[in-house]
């Protein structure tokens, strides 16, 4: 599993501390394997892509612009070739399996994440990734860059 879309997306409030530097960007459709998360406008349809395990000194968050549905959002941006290294960051796209074979398939709302996060002093070798829940892992990255 590289990403997982939502039958119906969900209320940005349960991003804690980053919920409020979404600005229109109201709905979460989905995350990737690694904790990239695909938001929506529902007044615009417009589209971002938010990366909490990027460095909040440039940007996190990238604007795609507005799709006529989700899918459309899907088919033109996560399925793009050019996209899946993007969409696994921070991690290379062959990774992927490497972490499925030795930590086991992700549940629902799990992500492989670094044990230590890269900006408290720890590393992106493979070794030092665990497994767990996407939205405790992004309320930890946003207090551990005293997002408020």
């Amino acid at each position: 599993m590289k990403y997982v879309l939502f039958e119906e997306p969900i209320n940005r409030d349960i991003l804690g501390c980053w919920e409020k530097h979404m600005w229109s960007y109201t709905k979460i459709i989905g995350y990737s394997a690694t904790g990239t998360l695909f938001l929506m406008s529902p007044d615009t349809m417009e589209f971002m892509v938010f990366y909490p395990s990027m460095s909040i000194s440039g940007s996190n968050c990238k604007g795609y612009g507005a799709f006529d549905t989700i899918q459309d959002f899907e088919e033109t941006i996560l399925k793009d070739d050019g996209f899946e290294e993007y969409l696994l960051y921070p991690i290379d796209p062959d990774d992927l399996n490497i972490l499925q074979n030795r930590l086991g398939p992700l549940d629902k709302n799990q992500i492989y994440y670094p044990k230590l996060d890269p900006a408290l002093g720890g590393s992106l070798e493979l070794e030092g990734f665990d497994k767990g829940d996407i939205w405790v892992r992004t309320e930890i990255l946003g207090m551990n860059r005293g997002v408020e």
